[in-house]
């Protein structure tokens, strides 16, 4: 019984790195934004919606993004995130990400076309 929880349990948390892309029927361009750090947070972009998940859950986080030249393009605060979508409507080129939370600061670059 607790080999079959524990397979269990180990098939769950594989499914929370699944991004929720590939779960569902549509067609999309998914593709991972490498932050300059070890785990804790994941980022990726879906089109032209970035998603940030926490595995270990801050009490507040930020999240901004910038354009090439260092431009602030939007900043969020957020209370108790686990899953964050953020969609950027306008610009093409690269982008920084920022998510600050505690002490910590995650930075990734991705492209926009």
């Amino acid at each position: 019984m607790k080999k079959n929880y524990f397979l269990f349990l180990i098939i769950v948390w594989g499914l929370t790195f699944v991004s929720p892309v590939i779960l569902s029927a549509k067609v999309t361009d998914t593709r991972d934004i490498e932050l300059r750090s070890l785990l804790p947070v994941r980022a990726w972009l879906d089109n032209r919606v970035v998603y940030v998940s926490f595995f270990e859950l801050p009490a507040e986080a930020t999240v901004s993004i910038l354009d090439a030249e260092g431009n602030l393009v939007n900043v969020c605060q957020y209370q108790s995130p686990e899953v964050i979508s953020f969609p950027i409507v306008e610009g093409e080129g690269t982008f920084r990400i920022e998510i600050k939370y505690d002490s910590n600061i995650f930075i990734g670059e991705f492209e926009l076309k």
